[in-house]
C-alpha cells in the first residue's frame, strides 16, 4: 500500500536538496519538506527535548539535536551550494545542565566547511534566547576534492549543537 508518491523534476548536473534532521527517523515538516534521518555524521550524540520551541510554526522540528564535537561529510556534485543550519538552545530539560556540561550561558561554538570558518563563536542564548530557533544560511560553498561538504561543529566553550542541515545547489 502506498499513501503518496511525489516526483520532482531534476536539473542535469545538480543534486536535489539534501535535508538532514538530527533524529533517528525521517521527518515531514509543516512546510511540506521531507527531511532524512541523521546521516553522514561522525561524533556527537543525539538528544531530544519535550520543551516546545517558540517562534516557529513547526515546534516538533526542533525537538532533537546533535551535540558535542562532531562533523558531517555531505556528498555533493561539483558546483556551488548554500547551506541552511537550524539551531535551538535547549538546556531546561530535567538533568540537561549536568548531562551537557552545565549552564549554557557560556556555550559557544564555531562551524567550519572544508576547513574554512563559516560561523564563529555562535552563542544561541545571546542571539535568540532559549527555546527559540536560529536559522543561518551560508552561500557560495564548494565541495572538497573528495566531492563532500565537510561540516565541522567545534566547541569553543562547552559543546556545539545543530538540529537540522539543508544543502541546496545555487
Amino acid at each position: 500500500m502506498v499513501s503518496a508518491i511525489e516526483i520532482l523534476p531534476g536539473v542535469r548536473g545538480q543534486i536535489r536538496p539534501v535535508r538532514i534532521v538530527a533524529r533517528d527517523a525521517p521527518y515531514y515538516s509543516d512546510d511540506s519538506r521531507w527531511w532524512s534521518p541523521d546521516m553522514y555524521f561522525k561524533g556527537g550524540q543525539l538528544r531530544a527535548s519535550q520543551e516546545p520551541a517558540q517562534g516557529t510554526y513547526d515546534p516538533e522540528f526542533y525537538e532533537t539535536e546533535r551535540w558535542g564535537h562532531f562533523s558531517y561529510a555531505i556528498p555533493v556534485a561539483a558546483g556551488k551550494y548554500a547551506i541552511t543550519l537550524h539551531f535551538i538552545e535547549r538546556n531546561n530539560a530535567v538533568g540537561a545542565a549536568e548531562t551537557l556540561g552545565g549552564d549554557s550561558e557560556d556555550r559557544t561554538f564555531d562551524v567550519f566547511c572544508n576547513g574554512k570558518a563559516i560561523l564563529r563563536k555562535v552563542n544561541l542564548r545571546d542571539r535568540v534566547g532559549e527555546n527559540r530557533p536560529l536559522v543561518v544560511r551560508v552561500k557560495g560553498l564548494e565541495p572538497n576534492a573528495q566531492g563532500k561538504l565537510q561540516m565541522e561543529f567545534v566547541p569553543v566553550t562547552r559543546y556545539a549543537t545543530v538540529s537540522a542541515i539543508e544543502v541546496v545547489a545555487e
